[in-house]
């Protein structure tokens, strides 16, 4: 077994989704989109690449790891209900437990290879990115199976996948608002992804979905098609043949 230089997943090196040989090493790949982002980079040449060094809420490093750029999978989360939270256990105490639940949401985020790129101004929520689709939604699958998680605190969960602008380490343009807007159609509980998240996953039958509803997104024209991950499934098996 080899790992994925990129997102860190298992990957089979005698069915690779895709491999890639630099200056003599051969690198494998759970999907194109990791391959195509490792290139890119430039992390298997002599080409020197600026690290995002990630902090936690005190500012102290926990990774250095280059950000992805050109087609990113964006997640955003959010506990719902953060207001009434306060108003049922008092404001230190939810602080207290949102600020937990958030920082049980960023180890997710490192462990699946993506990166934090904020917490979200509200306090309640927060915008990471990946290099790949599948694991964004993996990452998404393991936020919401948190069995240590307050029984009060209920997260939704929004990804899309698209290009992106880059300004620093943030994250601006289409794909991060449209994400943005799915995680505002999901309820406590819920991930919804884009049709256009859901496309580019590998192998595309690899996940269940609920049925595909078209919806209206402020700022969109036209319908757009989301869809709910179905999450029966324990996590270790959430990829599956069925459709």
């Amino acid at each position: 077994m080899a790992i994925d230089p990129v997102c860190n997943m298992v990957v089979d090196e005698r069915e690779p989704p895709a491999t890639a040989t630099v200056a003599g090493s051969t690198y494998y790949f759970c999907a194109a989109e990791c391959k195509r982002a490792f290139l890119e980079l430039g992390l298997g040449g002599e080409a020197e690449i600026q690290p995002r060094e990630l902090v936690d809420r005190q500012g102290k490093p926990v990774s250095a790891q280059p950000i992805p750029t050109g087609v990113v999978a964006i997640l955003f989360t959010d506990v719902q209900d953060s207001t009434q939270l306060m108003e049922e256990l008092g404001q230190e105490t939810a602080q207290t437990i949102i600020l937990n639940e958030l920082d049980g949401q960023e180890e997710a985020v490192r462990r699946h290879g993506g990166y934090t790129v904020k917490r979200l101004r509200e306090g309640d929520g927060m915008m990471a990115a990946f290099a790949a689709p599948s694991p964004a939604l993996l990452c998404a699958v393991d936020v919401q199976s948190d069995d240590g998680r307050e029984a009060k605190v209920r997260v939704r969960i929004g990804l899309h996948a698209g290009e992106v602008l880059v300004d620093g380490d943030d994250y601006f343009g289409k794909t991060v608002i449209m994400a943005a807007r799915i995680m505002g159609r999901a309820s406590g509980g819920e991930i919804a992804v884009s049709e256009g998240f859901r496309s580019l996953l590998d192998p595309p039958a690899g996940w269940r979905f609920g049925p595909s509803r078209k919806v209206r997104l402020k700022g969109f024209p036209g319908w757009q098609r989301i869809s709910m991950l179905d999450q029966d499934k324990p996590v270790n098996s959430a990829r599956n043949t069925e459709r």
